[in-house]
């Protein structure tokens, strides 16, 4: 047996999947769009000693077009009101005067609904476009409150009162 060709493979195979890669972190969101665009959505957990972030990145898979990066402190993330038939939160990217606000939800009302996500681009306030995703086995859609449990976990709290996000105790 000749190691060359096995070990040509292996790399080959390796390469494939870190172009392919997926978020290195936690995945938010990772579906495609249509048109072979796809969006992905990550969480860079934060700690209590570092700052957490998110990542967005929308194109074609493995070759984003736009990728933006939004930190746990900017207070873009938005949970559930308690309003409303769907549970849902969201997270807003800024860039250029654009918003790129990535959500996903479920209908809690219908049982049998599937999770939802997309993102809904805006510039300034004016509506341009809400894309979701295609439901299929390559689609991640992370449960509801995993925003607001990613926050937690990096010392902030959500102030009622205020509609924000703080460090520390919100008490």
């Amino acid at each position: 047996m000749r190691p060359f060709p096995c070990l040509l493979v292996l790399v080959l195979i390796l390469a494939a999947s870190v172009a392919l890669a997926d978020c290195r972190t936690e995945t938010l969101i990772s579906c495609d769009i249509g048109d072979g665009r796809h969006l992905e959505v990550c969480i860079e957990p934060g700690d209590f000693q570092g700052e957490g972030a998110f990542t967005y990145a929308f194109g074609p898979k493995g070759r984003p077009e736009l990728t933006l990066r939004e930190p746990f402190a900017a207070g873009t993330a938005s949970p559930w009101s308690g309003v409303g038939r769907a549970i849902w939160e969201s997270v807003a990217f800024r860039n250029d005067g654009h918003v790129y606000e990535a959500w996903h939800s479920v209908d809690r009302l219908d049982e049998d609904m599937p999770l939802e996500a997309g993102v809904t681009i805006l510039r300034g306030e004016a509506f341009l476009a809400a894309l979701s995703c295609k439901s299929g086995p390559a689609t991640v859609i992370a449960p509801l409150f995993t925003i607001q449990d990613a926050m937690a976990a990096a010392g902030f709290c959500r102030d009622l009162n205020r509609h924000e996000w703080r460090r520390g105790s919100c008490g």
